[in-house]
């Protein structure tokens, strides 16, 4: 056995080791070593409860079904070195409950904690912090996490690959370094993670790029995932990112102060909903893009964005508040203070099946704008209410920019799509 899967104390009495909680089939005087411990309530099919103190243990496997529960800040592991504390990797039940990990000498590329397929996975009333990587990494696990606390994590907070049934929810995460939650599959597929109900604050960006990185939660390549009820704000780009997953809805989220993109819908993509969210003090609000690698179809309905900014993270980010290339409707939404423009439909010949009805639009640079360029396609703007629009209130645009005179007035010669119903002043 490796000094590095030993069991340490520190800062606490000789006797402390005799007040373990016993694992079901072991003796008070053999709970001297967690791996010993885990192992024995693995072989009696039972549980481990630990009480307060600092463990200093890593490298410790986890491969049978197993209950561990602390008293949550109050009994903390701490990995020594490079590896994460526990390696999870069976199809049986895992429960970690009441645990408080960190890892302040973790390698790059690790998390304090990991998980293989384990499909009954259940991490309750968890802490993650103080790393100088990851916090929790799980590859193709169902189950949930639930209630968990994340702060202080230099990479992501919580990676999940190729799910199978996962709850996020009732979590909170601050300070971390690259992302919050990322939701990924290794190819296009059906995923259905739910991510609901979550605290997500300050998401930098410290390994850069471009959109890689600073997000609030994360969604790549996996279908069908629900984000849902959460509170996000002080990302350095989304708060809400999804590339490349089909069939993706994102509703009833608050989001503010985010540097980039609020909510992202981009690349290859078919199938999203953005639904009921509130956004305040954003550089743009939402975004349905990239047709030209395939993103498509969206109902975004029903927002209310204010105070959209341009700039922040990427200077040359446009101060929009809903934007859409293909096959989307933009229903109902109420944009107040869109910089540049409030909803913009197209952008050069990316432009197909797109529709702007019902939306109320004030104090915006153009209120509506639609790309009337390189083989645009017809737009449908009607019944919209605008009302203090700087340079428009309806007008073709030329990548953003005005190439038609106001389209608003009554006996303006439209040519590209119907505007019709639309009270502007």
């Amino acid at each position: 056995m490796t000094s590095s899967r030993r069991l340490f104390l520190s800062g606490l009495p000789c006797a402390a080791a005799f007040h373990f909680g016993l694992a079901k089939g072991a003796n008070a005087s053999d709970n001297n070593n967690l791996e010993e411990l885990i192992e024995k309530a693995i072989q009696a099919g039972g549980s481990l409860e630990l009480p307060q103190g600092d463990f200093v243990a890593s490298g410790i496997p986890i491969n049978r079904g197993l209950t561990i529960t602390g008293l949550g800040d109050q009994t903390r592991l701490i990995s020594p070195d490079g590896q994460p504390i526990f390696t999870i990797t069976t199809t049986e039940s895992v429960t970690l409950r009441g645990l408080s990990f960190s890892g302040p000498a973790l390698a790059q590329g690790e998390a304090l904690v990991t998980a293989a397929r384990c499909p009954g996975l259940l991490i309750d009333m968890c802490r993650f912090s103080d790393s100088p990587a990851g916090g929790l990494h799980l590859e193709g696990c169902g189950g949930a996490v639930t209630g968990c606390h994340f702060s202080r994590i230099a990479t992501t907070a919580l990676f999940a690959r190729d799910s199978t049934g996962l709850d996020i929810s009732g979590n909170r995460l601050e300070d971390i370094g690259n992302n919050g939650i990322q939701v990924w599959t290794s190819e296009p597929a059906e995923d259905g993670t739910r991510v609901t109900n979550n605290h997500i604050v300050r998401v930098a960006a410290k390994a850069g790029g471009t959109g890689q990185n600073g997000n609030g939660i994360n969604v790549y390549r996996a279908g069908n995932v629900i984000v849902t009820g959460n509170r996000i704000s002080d990302c350095a780009f989304s708060a809400i990112r999804n590339n490349s997953g089909s069939a993706c809805l994102i509703a009833s989220n608050a989001i503010s102060r985010i540097g980039e993109v609020a909510i992202y819908c981009e690349f290859g993509f078919e199938g999203a909903v953005v639904s009921g969210n509130i956004l305040d003090d954003v550089a743009l609000g939402i975004s349905i893009t990239n047709f030209n690698e395939g993103g498509r179809l969206a109902a975004v309905t029903g927002n209310v964005i204010r105070k959209v900014t341009g700039g922040g993270s990427l200077d040359y980010t446009r101060g929009v508040g809903i934007a859409a290339e293909a096959d989307t409707a933009i229903t109902g939404n109420v944009i107040d203070g869109a910089v540049d423009t409030g909803i913009s439909l197209g952008w050069g010949g990316y432009s197909r099946n797109l529709s702007a009805t019902g939306n109320v639009l004030r104090d915006c640079g153009i209120g509506i704008g639609f790309s009337v360029i390189g083989g645009a396609g017809p737009v449908l703007v009607a019944n919209n209410r605008i009302s203090g629009s700087r340079i428009g209130s309806i007008m073709g645009t030329d990548h953003g920019k005005p190439a038609t005179a106001d389209l608003a007035q009554a006996d303006a010669e439209v040519t590209q799509g119907i505007i019709s119903g639309n009270l502007a002043d």
